[in-house]
This record gives structure tokens, C-alpha cells and sequence, in this order.
């Protein structure tokens, strides 16, 4: 009966949202709440070529609009890499933020795509940029792949204050569940899975995430 109960209680602690990186409007937001994902709404605010999306304060008012406030709403910083200055790219960002009087739970720092080749300099990049973070006091988290982290920084690279953050790990094989996850960088457990990407919806292009 008891483990019955707790397997309930983790079922229904699950949670569904998307994340975009186009602006998006209150409408299509509504319908994507009425398709599901009521659980949390991410949006990009840090463009890969190194500027502020500008896009960003509008999407996440229109998300709050209809409903998704305090700890339902969430922004994605995507680091460039050939601008280097990990530290400038985030103190820039937290300026626009402040200027924008954006409110949001956390920032998701992502790490994906095509870095140096070097992982010395790919960990010295990372380690700048998680450590400006939050010395500045910005509540953080990263968003990788297993593939890609061992890409970027080696299979074996963890770091600690990195490590101590949430995870959010890509693996797109549609299935809304852990049970995929392989530890990696450091962390034994995810806190949410995108597992599906570049839907299009409701008028918008998503990608389809889990959380429990």
C-alpha cells in the first residue's frame, strides 16, 4: 500500500511545459495550457551570437498573462562562444533583464552545439560563466545532453558548483519519463527531460519537456 501511494504521489507530482524561441503570443499560450503543458513555460532570452533577445520580455508577459507566474516561469541563456567574455555575455544579460523588469524563477544556462575543439578552453568558458552567474546571485541551472557534454568538455568533466544545479538533459525519443537518464557531469538525477523538439503547435514552434 505504501509503495502504491508513493508511486501515486510521484505520478501526479509530474509536471508538463514547453520551451520556444520565437515570440509568442498570449493566444497561443492559452492553447498549448488546453493541449497540456499547464506546468511551466520557458522562453530564450540570451541569443547563441551573444546579444539579448529582445523578444524575451514580451513572450514571458503574454505566459504570465495566462497564468504562468512565480515558479511556473522560467528564461534560456544560449552563450556564444566565439564572442568569448563568458562573464560580459551574463552581466550584460542580467542588466537587460533589470531594465526590462523581467520576473522569472531561474535562468537555464545551455550548453549544446559547436564549441572550440579544445575542452580546456570549452571548461574555462563554462566555469566563467557559471561562476559570474552566481556570484551575481541569478538562480541557475543547465540544460545539456549527455552527448553533447561529453562533446564540449569530456565524458568524465564535472564541476562542482555546476553540479549542485538543476539538470535539465535533452533526449528526444518522445517518451515523458527518467527512466532514460544516464548520470553524466556530475549529476545523479535530472529535474527535467526535453524530450521531444521542434514541435509545431498551437501556432508556435515548441519543444515538449517533463518535470517531476
Amino acid at each position: 500500500m505504501f509503495v502504491f501511494a508513493l508511486l501515486l504521489a510521484l505520478a501526479s507530482a509530474a509536471s508538463y511545459g514547453v520551451d520556444v524561441s520565437q515570440p509568442t503570443s498570449a493566444s497561443s499560450i492559452s492553447c498549448l495550457r488546453n493541449n497540456g503543458f499547464t506546468g511551466f513555460f520557458i522562453c530564450r532570452a540570451w541569443c547563441s551570437p551573444g546579444y539579448f533577445d529582445d523578444n524575451a520580455p514580451y513572450t514571458l508577459g503574454q505566459a504570465q498573462s495566462v497564468g504562468f507566474v512565480g515558479d511556473n516561469s522560467e528564461v534560456y541563456f544560449y552563450p556564444c562562444l566565439s564572442c568569448g567574455n563568458a562573464a560580459g555575455q551574463v552581466q550584460s544579460f542580467w542588466s537587460s533583464v533589470i531594465a526590462n523588469r523581467m520576473n522569472f524563477k531561474r535562468v537555464w544556462f545551455d550548453i549544446e552545439g559547436q564549441w572550440y575543439s579544445d575542452v580546456g578552453s570549452n571548461r574555462a568558458f563554462f566555469q566563467e560563466l557559471i561562476d559570474t552567474a552566481l556570484g551575481m546571485g541569478i538562480v541557475s541551472g543547465v540544460y545539456s545532453s549527455q552527448y553533447y557534454w561529453g562533446c564540449i568538455f569530456g565524458s568524465g568533466y564535472s564541476y562542482g558548483p555546476a553540479a549542485s544545479l538543476p539538470l535539465w538533459y535533452a533526449h528526444y525519443d518522445n517518451w515523458a519519463s527518467f527512466g532514460d537518464f544516464s548520470s553524466f557531469g556530475g549529476w545523479s538525477w535530472p529535474t527535467m527531460k526535453q524530450y521531444r523538439g521542434d514541435v509545431s503547435i498551437c501556432s508556435a514552434g515548441v519543444d515538449y519537456n517533463y518535470r517531476e
